[in-house]
């Protein structure tokens, strides 16, 4: 009987454990992107030069994000708060110079693909989706890279390409676990579960599914820089 008590004190323990840490990585990533969730909200987005400088702050929340699920789905426990501000600090400068590049494009090309939809020019439209496509893509890998290792940007997006497309199946996996991710969350009567755990869901998700691919880069990268030494 008392061994029973102690599985189910154990089990919950580990479920609201869980529970906890998504829920304050989640609240932490959302008060540092808080300013551009702001302007959105208030002004509706309306100056694309503002908006492409508030959405520099996404860069270094969501590598940290990434790193803090990381760490959550390697070792089965994390200090929420203390491993947040620990990794933003080590990804800030990285994350704001990634962002700048991949939110510049994004922001480029979806207003070219709305400017093109107005004129009707559907084979340039067309081209442009899927260019927007392959940098969310880039995207799925780029972060998670960056928050396990520091390497150069120019590196860091050429391993990314290369695994977005050698391992092809986790890359439409982890696409279609965002996808999937979102709609339940807008469907499904639980909109509150979006705000409260949804980016450090989807982020662990994608943590778990990239594990093995980023793991095996620790070997390559060490032996890169110790070459360059």
């Amino acid at each position: 009987m008392k061994d029973d008590r102690d599985l189910y004190n154990n089990k919950f323990y580990i479920i609201s454990n869980c529970v906890t840490n998504f829920f304050i990585t989640n609240v932490l990533f959302l008060i540092f992107i808080s300013p551009l969730l702001l302007y959105i909200y208030i002004f509706e987005g309306n100056s694309i030069v503002v908006l492409l400088i508030l959405s520099m702050m996404i860069g270094p929340a969501l590598a940290t994000l990434f790193s803090v699920m990381g760490k959550f789905v390697r070792e089965k426990e994390i200090s929420a708060i203390k491993d947040f501000f620990h990794f933003y600090k080590i990804n800030l400068f990285q994350g704001l110079a990634v962002s700048i590049i991949l939110n510049s494009l994004i922001v480029v090309l979806y207003h070219d693909i709305v400017y093109l939809g107005v004129l009707h020019q559907k084979t340039l439209t067309y081209i442009l989706i899927f260019l927007l496509t392959i940098i969310i893509l880039l995207g799925i890998y780029i972060y998670p890279i960056m928050s396990r290792y520091n390497v150069k940007i120019v590196y860091l997006f050429r391993i990314s390409i290369e695994l977005a497309i050698k391992k092809f199946y986790i890359t439409l996996t982890s696409l279609s676990v965002i996808i999937i991710a979102i709609w339940a969350l807008m469907e499904v009567q639980v909109l509150i579960l979006g705000p409260l755990f949804g980016a450090s869901f989807i982020c662990y998700i994608i943590s778990y599914l990239e594990r093995k691919p980023i793991d095996e880069l620790e070997e390559r990268i060490k032996k890169k820089y110790e070459s360059n030494v």
